[in-house]
């Protein structure tokens, strides 16, 4: 297989074929250049591929709310403007202790049976009028709390007919449909046999973190709804006579994000550790430079795009004010396009500005904004 050549060497090589800039436009561009990786996967590579591999910088004060929230066993209720880590905090969090995630992320229509468990009855009705009817647990869909309390009891963990041991066991009318539900013979059995596809290779229980994305965006009453599950733990799953509590050695972490756009019902906040994250310039450029780590970013790089950056979230006039402060994540975007522009990174390149200000600027107000400060900071673009 030919190899791929990088972008800049390619635009080289045509450069002078065209008066416009589209000379690296050409019907051979994707089969002949190897572009870098989309920003989603930077820091991925050769780590089992999954957002924990991403570098995250801790700041003390979120170290503390993590504590915090570990000691007293409660959920941890990270919030603060769009961009500022919330979600990757957490999933960095489980990372660090070496425990698997669950990431939720809220919608308007969410309900609080969409983090336990959900029955696809139409599946079923469909299935007893065709090919056959499974056992009803192949038609239960385990949400991200019932998954961590599973997996908090471990494959091994044994439930006896007529017996409820700390509180878990299955009824005696789950016990009576037990074929039906779990096509399995109604005796002594483990939570590995009755859900063979929760635990993967874990031979033991373990603690499981679970990421509630945005949880001010669910409807007002789903939090309410949460409250026991989150504060008790407890998955009942009626249909199939089961019920369980999280063995509290391995209790599961749990962490909401929320943006601030709705107040969240007071019951929520008395039952969780609080933390606001903000932007800290001592670790802004440790943050953009362990995520571009991979691509060897200049140091005078990322301090030409930090100071645009605290340009634009602190405008010395309204005149030069975006409608929303640009976030972390919009940072990093900026210090990689223009790393990534071309190999000299002229401040002075048209095209690379404009770039940057698209990394910044959502609206045309605000990448007139963003180009207007890059003309302040650097002199007029060439």
């Amino acid at each position: 297989m030919t190899q791929k050549m990088k972008f800049a060497d390619f635009e080289a090589e045509r450069r002078g074929s065209s008066s416009d800039g589209t000379e690296w436009l050409a019907p051979d561009f994707l089969a002949r250049v190897q572009l870098p990786p989309p920003a989603t996967a930077a820091g991925r590579r050769g780590g089992g591929g999954t957002a924990a591999d991403k570098p995250y910088v801790f700041s003390p004060p979120l170290v503390h709310a993590f504590k915090a929230a570990l000691l007293v066993g409660q959920p941890l209720l990270l919030t603060g403007e769009p961009g500022v880590g919330k979600t990757q905090a957490g999933v960095a969090f489980a990372a660090r202790l070496g425990i698997p995630v669950e990431r939720f992320t809220t919608r308007s229509v969410t309900v609080a049976a969409d983090l336990l468990y959900g029955i696809d009855d139409i599946r079923r009705f469909r299935d007893s009028h065709g090919s056959g009817r499974l056992p009803l647990r192949d038609y239960v869909t385990l949400g991200p709390v019932a998954l961590a309390i599973l997996r908090s009891l471990g494959p091994a963990y044994r439930l006896e007919p007529g017996k409820f041991s700390d509180g878990n066991g299955i009824s005696a009318t789950g016990w009576a449909r037990f074929a039906e539900n779990f096509a399995l013979e109604a005796g002594p059995v483990t939570l590995g046999a009755l859900f063979p596809d929760v635990f993967g290779a874990a031979d033991g229980p373990e603690r499981t973190l679970v990421v509630v994305d945005e949880i001010d965006k669910a409807p007002r009453d789903t939090p309410n709804d949460l409250l026991v599950e989150f504060e008790e733990m407890r998955l009942n799953i009626r249909e199939l006579g089961l019920h369980l509590r999280a063995d509290e050695a391995h209790w599961p972490i749990v962490v909401l994000t929320a943006n601030a756009e709705r107040a969240l019902p007071e019951t929520l906040l008395r039952r969780c550790i609080f933390h606001t994250l903000t932007l800290d310039d001592d670790i802004l450029r440790e943050i953009v430079e362990r995520n571009l780590g991979d691509l060897g970013v200049k140091a005078e790089l990322v301090d030409r795009v930090l100071e645009l950056f605290q340009d634009l979230r602190e405008p010395k006039t309204a005149a030069t004010a975006m409608s929303r402060p640009p976030s972390t994540a919009e940072c990093i975007a900026a210090a990689r396009a223009m790393h990534l522009w071309s190999p000299d990174h002229s401040l002075a390149d048209r095209g690379l500005r404009q770039a940057v200000a698209m990394a910044f600027g959502k609206t045309r107000a605000d990448l007139a904004v963003a180009e207007k400060a890059m003309h302040a900071l650097w002199g007029a673009p060439a």
